[in-house]
């Protein structure tokens, strides 16, 4: 067996998007920032692009805005960009939302 899951805790960069796959499924995609300390004690950031499909995501992005505290689970998804720079192209890892808590919303992925 094969796992590959995630779990972020962090606050979102910016509201959700709403957008419609190829095959028509709703999602929403947003990006969430977590801190923390590297090796000499600095504070960082990282960020992790999310994104969650199926019927619920038009109602959860209502919740999913700018500054809300969120903790999401899921695991990854790798994808391919074009890149303006290169003709190699570019590589994404995203988290594919399995559930999300935001206060006042909490809810499966379906």
């Amino acid at each position: 067996m094969n796992i590959c899951h995630i779990t972020v805790s962090g606050r979102l960069t910016g509201d959700a998007k709403l957008g419609k796959s190829e095959s028509g499924s709703d999602f929403a995609r947003f990006t969430i920032a977590r801190n923390r300390k590297n090796r000499d004690g600095e504070e960082v950031a990282e960020f992790y692009s999310c994104v969650w499909f199926g019927k619920y995501a038009t109602k959860a992005a209502e919740g999913l805005k700018k500054g809300a505290k969120a903790v999401v689970d899921g695991d990854f998804t790798v994808g391919t960009y074009d890149r303006d720079d290169s003709e190699m192209p570019g590589i994404s890892l995203d988290v594919r939302v399995n559930s999300c808590d935001v206060p006042g919303m909490s809810r499966q992925a379906e």
